[in-house]
């Protein structure tokens, strides 16, 4: 357990105490598996909704040990790869409620840290999306074809040189800004969380993992080493953790995506870059790199290479040296002007991607007593807000108008099983890396077309 502060620059940026494992017997109303982001909003959405609801949380390490504490800190609007695939998938009436739902989240985010006085380092710099080629160029225009044919006013196009005043990357030929998007350090958002669930009035138990699920006919059990817990309902918000449970691993797979951070810039460094603004940044890759300065004057790196892990989450997938030398070799050739500043360190977090991009929330099991919400694809600092307010209208057997959202009403796709499944995932990545860097082969070129 003492390792946990070493999986992220995050995590060890701010003292931390977790809180105790559980010890004895108890009974609540549900019980929530997981300690990220998905598990808190949605133990915080339940007492909000019901102050009396009885809501226990575990969590295996501690709160954030998982995606929510190692991933960029960009909380955006994205749902599935972008707005005009949103668009192709869901249809322009649930893409346009999506949208303005994820508006929303995003203000409630930020209104929520402000009046609960989390230290989360939240800022509201807006996000600038960049090509840096003539592919990505046609992928800016359709997400802002698709704002304009969804009636939104969310995404301004920016030239060359626009892009270039807000950070000076000399490979970026154009872009679109949308304001809307947070920064945060996302360890301390999840930890944040954990002490206002805890106001509410939530049980929180940290090292407590979770041995199994028992479904008798009248109630959950979940078996931990320190005790047993019976719930009335269940969440599972494990995330890539998930990949333990057979029933969600057919449509749920795990990626290991990665992280790089420079040591502190000095002010005459950050000149050579401008980004007065501090907007995150994000390029069009089909597997991006996002950039964004950090609350200690660093630059964060991530993106690019994101190996299939088909055993699920595995520690000692999280330190690649490859990756993070492609890493640099992206950021080298991004920041030419920043040859002296130097990377600092790497870190990896496992992910959990679907088929078709979208998180989902739904139901498992007999009963009807277990709900799952995962799959967020290495975008769910945002939108694991919403899809935890589904997870709880199911928990409490409601519609609250959110069900006909694509997290909800898009079922998964089903993933082929045994080797098949890995022989699919990694030749669909080396594909795809391949379009990224270049090659037009056959194989890219439909992939491409299947994308876009």
């Amino acid at each position: 357990m003492a390792d946990w502060r070493t999986r992220s620059l995050w995590l060890s940026r701010k003292p931390y105490e977790p809180a105790p494992p559980l010890d004895g017997d108890l009974d609540v109303d549900v019980v929530i598996v997981g300690g990220g982001f998905t598990g808190l909003w949605t133990a915080i959405h339940l007492k909000h909704a019901d102050p009396s609801v009885d809501v226990a949380v575990l969590e295996q390490r501690v709160a954030g040990y998982g995606a929510s504490g190692r991933n960029g800190g960009f909380a955006m609007t994205m749902v599935g790869r972008n707005l005009h695939d949103l668009v192709r998938k869901a249809g322009p009436a649930r893409a346009r409620a999506t949208r303005l739902a994820m508006r929303s989240t995003l203000r409630e985010i930020a209104a929520f840290v402000r009046d609960e006085g989390i230290d989360a380092d939240l800022t509201r710099p807006g996000l600038l999306t960049v090509s840096n080629g003539p592919e990505q160029d046609e992928r800016i225009r359709q997400d802002l074809e698709a704002s304009q044919r969804l009636g939104l006013d969310d995404l301004r196009y920016l030239s060359g040189p626009e892009c270039r005043a807000l950070v000076a990357g000399d490979r970026i030929r154009c872009g679109h800004f949308e304001e809307d998007a947070l920064l945060v350090d996302p360890a301390a958002l999840t930890r944040g969380l954990r002490d206002a669930a805890v106001r509410l009035g939530v049980r929180v138990f940290e090292s407590t993992p979770v041995h199994s699920l028992a479904l008798p006919r009248t109630h959950v059990l979940a078996r931990t080493p320190g005790g047993d817990v019976r719930a009335d309902r269940a969440l599972l918000a494990t995330n890539a953790y998930a990949h333990a449970v057979p029933a969600l691993r057919r449509w749920l797979f795990t990626i290991v995506a990665s992280i790089v951070v420079t040591e502190p810039l000095t002010g005459e460094q950050w000149k050579r870059v401008g980004w007065e603004g501090g907007a995150g940044v994000e390029d069009k890759r089909i597997m991006p790199h996002f950039h964004r300065p950090t609350p200690d004057g660093r630059i964060l790196w991530g993106g690019r290479d994101a190996p299939f892990a088909p055993g699920g989450p595995d520690p000692r997938q999280d330190r690649s040296p490859l990756v993070f030398r492609r890493l640099e070799e992206t950021f080298r050739w991004t920041f030419p002007q920043l040859g002296d500043v130097r990377i600092d360190r790497g870190w990896c977090g496992p992910v959990a991607g679907t088929v078709n991009c979208f998180a989902h929330a739904g139901r498992l099991g007999r009963g009807r007593r277990v709900v799952y919400a995962l799959g967020y694809a290495g975008h769910g600092v945002g939108p694991s807000h919403l899809t935890a307010k589904i997870a709880r209208d199911l928990l409490l057997d409601r519609d609250g108008g959110l069900l006909d959202l694509p997290m909800a009403a898009k079922r998964p796709v089903p993933l082929p099983p045994g080797p098949l499944r890995a022989l699919v995932l990694n030749g669909s990545q080396r594909v795809l890396q391949r379009a990224d860097d270049g090659d037009r082969g056959p194989l890219t070129g439909l992939a491409l077309r299947f994308l876009e």
